[in-house]
């Protein structure tokens, strides 16, 4: 296919609307367990279609990974792990690796490019320390542009502990105090509204602004590249291997065959994987 004419699966931007239909049913007072099977059958009706629509983009993503061993969602990475995954330093290093490793820079610039003023090109092949010494304190990825501008990545997945994330990056603006610093946290979803109390106790702090990366966005960011592969055949092997490893380790998204039942769960978990497998605003990206 043509790379001019290539666009990604569509985004239609999903919720919950598509239950107000038979919401008025659970309303009602009705005794019975009629009318709990009547509405488990009225939620499975309204979610087929949407696993279809799953199930379409799978097979797309399928076509377009066929070079890459295909859809490694089938997978069980929770038996084979090609890295050590036990600690959060191992993320760090693989993501790390493929910032510093991209020859074309999309996977940074969709991570950091809406809050740096700067060209595509800053994000090809940066320069990235790991585990940087500053004073007490160890900065998880530092990373050094083409522009010299410099950013800092503190990295969590398990652990809920942020206090130490704005000391960290004051003492880092210090050691290179005429660098364009900006500061970033990546944290899983869940970690959300703790992350937020914590930024707000340190709201006073007007030269350190951290800005919030979320695993969806590193997912989405593998698969932009995984879609249009640009980079090196090698890149994007171990690319895949990390963005399904996020996808099952992190993110915990389970296989709509997997799941036993129509429900909640089920709904909840199909709308998650349109959500990641239209990559969310893809006319970004076309």
């Amino acid at each position: 296919m043509n790379e001019s004419v290539q666009t990604w699966p569509s985004d239609k931007g999903y919720s919950w609307d598509f239950l107000k239909k038979f919401r008025i049913e659970a309303a009602r007072s009705v005794h019975g367990w009629q009318a709990i099977r009547g509405l488990i059958e009225k939620s499975r009706q309204a979610i087929i279609p949407r696993i279809r629509e799953c199930q379409d983009l799978e097979r797309q993503w399928e076509e377009r990974l066929r070079p890459l061993c295909g859809d490694q969602t089938i997978l069980d990475w929770r038996k084979f792990r090609p890295l050590r995954l036990n600690r959060e330093e191992d993320w760090s290093d693989w993501l790390a690796w493929l910032l510093e490793t991209s020859a074309t820079g999309n996977l940074a610039e969709s991570l950091f490019g809406r809050h740096m003023d700067c060209q595509i090109e800053t994000f090809i092949s940066p320069t990235v320390d790991r585990e940087v010494p500053v004073d007490d304190r160890r900065a998880d990825i530092v990373i050094t542009w083409n522009t010299k501008q410099n950013a800092d990545i503190e990295v969590k997945v398990w652990d809920p502990h942020f206090e130490k994330t704005f000391e960290t990056a004051e003492k880092l603006h210090k050691t290179t105090p005429d660098s364009d610093w900006n500061d970033f946290i990546l944290i899983p979803a869940t970690s959300q509204q703790s992350w937020n109390e914590v930024a707000q106790a340190h709201a006073e702090r007007e030269t350190i602004k951290v800005e919030t990366i979320l695993w969806e966005d590193v997912v989405r960011g593998l698969r932009k590249c995984l879609w249009h592969g640009h980079e090196s055949v090698f890149w994007r092997a171990w690319a895949w291997a990390f963005c399904s490893t996020i996808e099952a380790e992190i993110l915990c998204l389970e296989r709509l065959d997997k799941l036993q039942r129509p429900g909640p769960n089920q709904i909840q978990m199909v709308l998650r994987w349109l959500d990641v497998l239209n990559l969310n605003c893809a006319n970004q990206y076309e």
